[in-house]
């Protein structure tokens, strides 16, 4: 009887280990795991671009909002009586007859247009200078447009300073 029990014993304790890493193994299989070594946005920028984002500016990811994929870094600064606003954005190619536009907007969602991204190095680029400090409006956004109008039409990537 003795033998039996050891025997019941072992089973019984390889069926736990098997049940143990079978769950174990199908717990994680459903994790998507997201690589530790994401490069950052305005690495990315960079890279395109092959331009350094200097230090001592206000910059802000751009994220897509809609079914366009892309992504892109503002920057702004106000010096010696000059406001200067920059983005690089990598975008598709948009739909012939469409482009895209850079807006500035201020918290009570008034817009001011800061023109057309224009293809440069391999991405989407709009540079932008004002004789006033604009540094309230802490919002960017780039839309995809059909007219120039001063409306904007549809919101593609936006970030806040």
């Amino acid at each position: 009887m003795r033998k039996k029990d050891i025997i019941l014993g072992i089973i019984f304790i390889a069926i736990f280990v098997a049940l143990y890493f079978f769950l174990k193994n199908r717990q994680t299989s459903n994790v998507t795991k997201v690589p530790e070594n994401l490069p950052q946005t305005e690495e990315n920028i960079e890279n395109t671009f092959r331009i350094d984002i200097p230090d001592g500016i206000d910059k802000v990811d751009l994220s897509s909002v809609s079914d366009i994929q892309g992504f892109g870094i503002a920057t702004r600064k106000y010096e010696a009586g000059k406001f200067t606003h920059m983005v690089l954005a990598d975008l598709p190619d948009p739909e012939t007859g469409t482009f895209y536009e850079g807006w500035l907007v201020k918290g009570d969602d008034t817009y001011i247009p800061t023109g057309k991204l224009t293809i440069a190095k391999g991405g989407y680029l709009l540079e932008f200078q004002y004789p006033v400090d604009l540094s309230s409006y802490n919002k960017v956004v780039v839309t995809l447009e059909k007219t120039v109008d001063g409306t904007p039409e549809k919101h593609i990537l936006e970030g806040s300073f």
